[in-house]
């Protein structure tokens, strides 16, 4: 029985979120699909569920947050979503009155032009919201079945050997693979709080491996307008990525961090024991294990639902908020302008077109991760957007969510240490990138 419970829903989930695809004249990926039905669904009205998702978002955080209202702190789960610090009280009003003005077309023209409010709310807000609507209800087939144990236990002896992790490590990147970042993130933050990984060990896997998120990569792809080469794109952008990941830890400052615990114990020596097991079999095992505690049909159900709650509540305001602001920082004032002047040369040397336009994208997703893609969305050539897109994903280190999730946590990380982080991320995948988009666009 724990066999079919292990390879049935695996399969299923591989099959949706893995899988190549030909559909409509092209390739993709199942939940693509899944996620053009529902964008579709939505119809006309995407913009206006967008908003009415950040209308009840709003009322429901001031119920909990200002007036402590009872029967929201009565539920464990409305009070986690619900009663919040203040800052995000701000961002989740923000969000909400950016998104009113936009629909109703009334307030300042920067917000309800399709630039800004468009592009924020439209372009990514739509997309968005369909995408993690089908991601969050279908991804328990991939995190809650086995697959992940079994995943990760075969990956451990190459985070062991190539990126010196331990192997409980692998279990959190390919989470972030199949996944959501910040799920990764938040798995690596408990962990170390936990006593179970070092200093260096947890600085290197949040800013290294909470990163490549299919049903993200799918937002991005969308935004930018090159879903049609996801396939061939999300390729280059694992390469990119794990190219950074054997590269930037090997620099300050990830390299300085302390090979110490919370506890300020330090890392003991391996004992090199080896398992009397062969590694299929202990991954067959662990798979069997977690099968064993596998939900149900009513569970499943129960957990896609919650998770659909807790991303349209917990983060689709303060996304929407953080994202308009960016954005006008963005196209409305000279910063990133300014800062990229040397970066045209660099991508001229590339032979990438529309260099002066793409140059602040490649800069601006240190502010939010759509940015980049954004840009992409406004350039007519797929070559550009390709990378444009790429760095969206692979620069990883974003203050409206990364960041800021980072530098609440008890993780040594300074801004200082993010924004130098971010800096050697880009240098890094830039080129592999710029390759990738001359491969697969000629």
């Amino acid at each position: 029985m724990n066999k079919l419970r292990f390879v049935l829903p695996s399969l299923l989930g591989i099959l949706i979120f893995l899988t190549p695809i030909p559909w409509d004249g092209s390739q993709t990926v199942g939940i693509g699909i899944v996620t053009g039905w529902i964008k579709n669904l939505m119809g006309a009205y995407g913009l206006h569920i967008v908003v009415s998702v950040l209308v009840t978002t709003s009322v429901l955080t001031v119920l909990g947050t200002v007036f402590s209202t009872r029967w929201i702190h009565r539920h464990k789960i409305l009070k986690d979503l619900f009663e919040v610090p203040h800052i995000w009280l701000f961002l989740r009003l923000a969000g909400t009155v950016f998104g009113l003005i936009y629909l109703f077309q009334i307030g300042p023209t920067l917000l309800t032009s399709d630039e800004i409010g468009g592009a924020v709310f439209v372009g990514i807000g739509s997309n968005v919201l369909s995408v993690y609507i089908g991601a969050c209800l279908l991804l328990p087939l991939l995190t809650d079945f086995g697959l992940m144990e079994f995943a990760g236990t075969l990956a451990r002896p190459v985070f062991r050997r190539v990126f010196g992790l331990p192997g409980r490590s692998a279990i959190d990147a390919v989470t972030s693979f199949v996944g959501a970042s910040s799920i990764g993130l938040l798995i690596t933050i408990g962990q170390y709080d936990h006593g179970n990984y070092t200093a260096r060990q947890a600085t290197v896997i949040a800013t290294n491996f909470s990163i490549v998120s299919i049903p993200f990569c799918l937002v991005v792809a969308t935004v930018a307008g090159i879903e049609q080469l996801f396939l061939s794109w999300y390729g280059f952008v694992v390469l990119a990525c794990l190219l950074a990941a054997l590269i930037t830890p090997r620099l300050p400052p990830l390299s300085r961090k302390a090979n110490t615990y919370i506890s300020g114990s330090h890392e003991s020596s391996p004992t090199h024991t080896q398992e009397s097991r062969p590694l299929f079999r202990e991954a067959w095992e662990r798979a069997m294990e977690r099968a064993e505690s596998a939900p149900g049909i009513h569970a499943f159900f129960v957990t896609g639902v919650t998770n659909v709650m807790f991303f349209a509540f917990s983060v689709l305001a303060a996304s929407m908020a953080l994202a308009t602001i960016a954005a006008l920082i963005t196209f409305h004032t000279p910063l990133f302008t300014w800062l990229s002047y040397p970066l045209i040369a660099v991508l001229e040397f590339a032979n990438l077109p529309d260099a002066a336009s793409a140059a602040p994208g490649l800069l601006s997703g240190y502010l939010d991760q759509y940015m980049p893609a954004i840009v992409a969305s406004g350039i007519d050539s797929t070559a550009t957007s390709f990378v444009l897109a790429g760095l969206s994903v692979c620069q990883l280190i974003f203050m409206s969510e990364t960041g800021v999730i980072v530098l609440r946590s008890s993780l040594p990380l300074s801004v200082s240490d993010l924004a130098w982080i971010f800096f050697l991320r880009t240098a890094i995948v830039l080129p592999v990138l710029i390759l990738g988009a001359h491969l697969v666009v000629s």
